[in-house]
């Protein structure tokens, strides 16, 4: 990591497109920031940079849009995004299937408390 004259550091885009596929595969964002030592509103913004135009407009120290790259580099940043994108369904997923997981969960509980004629379940004594 390197930093800017005024003592701002300054991040590779390895390392943002690895803190970002973090939170997109389902980690916690302000988990990701903490362990990564980064603010939770920069790791958003690069978040956000990648949602809107891809992980190639993630740049890091010295770079700027692809320049000068060959078409196989081209070839394989695409796959690379195409990867990325299939890793962020994939966590999307994950989230949804343990939230229904959860909700069956309680209705589960819910049904158990009550008796076979639906009516509610009489107290203990």
């Amino acid at each position: 990591m390197k930093k800017t004259r005024d003592g701002r550091r300054r991040f590779s885009r390895q390392f943002k497109v690895a803190a970002v596929r973090r939170v997109m595969a389902g980690e916690s964002r302000t988990r990701v920031a903490k362990e990564l030592e980064i603010g939770v509103d920069l790791l958003w913004r690069w978040e956000n940079r990648v949602e809107k135009k891809g992980e190639e407009h993630l740049y890091g120290i010295g770079e700027r849009a692809s320049e000068g790259r060959t078409s196989a580099e081209s070839e394989s940043e695409s796959q690379r995004q195409r990867i990325a994108d299939l890793e962020r369904l994939v966590g999307q997923q994950q989230l949804e299937i343990r939230f229904l997981g959860k909700a069956l969960h309680r209705v589960e509980e819910l049904r158990q408390q009550k008796n076979d004629d639906g009516a509610a379940a009489s107290s203990k004594r």
